[in-house]
């Protein structure tokens, strides 16, 4: 009978078990105005735009990479803005569709569409994050901070933020003084480099999210 059982060859079942945790919801606010050109971040073996950089950022940050664990627990939703805001995508765990959609993100080309309303893209995201079952409600806004459009201003975005319990920090993209950027030129029709003077406005970032608990 031993021989038997052991030529039948039994096999303990499976055992499966789940974990439960909580994750947070997050809005990743991004700046796609033509400011986000400069090359300030460029690397010595690779020119980069600061669009570029904040996107590398932001894949990191979602996925895992160079120190950052990841945010496999989380709802994470993006907005865009240069003069306009827009949801490229909504809260969501599925993180490949998010990534791929950050990927995407190109900066604004036409001028009716340019600029930088830093107040619109938050209070937007805000409006996104109210949406979420989840307690806790975070706004990330990756720009080089100098607002110059919208109705609503970075600060009254902030307090929009503050009411409703949702976190905002701020991280800036950029450096200040002068910085190599590729414009049209309307001679060839391809591109050139020119040097132009760049800033980021660390005094309004720190003040969000100063007002904004983050």
């Amino acid at each position: 009978l031993a021989v038997a059982v052991a030529l039948a060859g039994p096999r303990e079942g499976q055992r499966d078990s789940r974990v439960r945790t909580e994750g947070i919801a997050i809005a990743m606010v991004i700046d796609l105005s033509s400011s986000m050109r400069a090359l300030d971040l460029s690397e010595r073996e690779r020119e980069r735009t600061r669009l570029d950089a904040v996107k590398e950022v932001f894949e990191q940050f979602v996925l895992g990479g160079d120190g950052l664990r990841g945010r496999p627990d989380d709802a994470i939703g993006l907005v865009s803005f240069a003069r306009y805001a827009d949801t490229r995508s909504p809260l969501t765990i599925d993180h490949a569709n998010l990534v791929a959609a950050a990927r995407a993100l190109e900066l604004v080309t036409e001028e009716h569409e340019d600029g930088t309303a830093v107040g619109e893209g938050l209070a937007l995201a805000v409006e996104r994050l109210a949406e979420a079952p989840m307690r806790s409600k975070v706004a990330i806004v990756l720009t080089d901070g100098v607002s110059n459009a919208g109705e609503i201003t970075p600060l009254a975005a902030a307090e929009l933020a503050r009411d409703a319990g949702v976190r905002v920090y701020t991280v800036g993209a950029g450096t200040n003084g002068m910085a190599p950027i590729r414009v049209a030129d309307p001679f060839t029709g391809g591109e050139r480099l020119r040097s132009v003077r760049v800033e980021i406005d660390e005094q309004t970032l720190r003040a969000i999210a100063e007002r904004a608990g983050g």
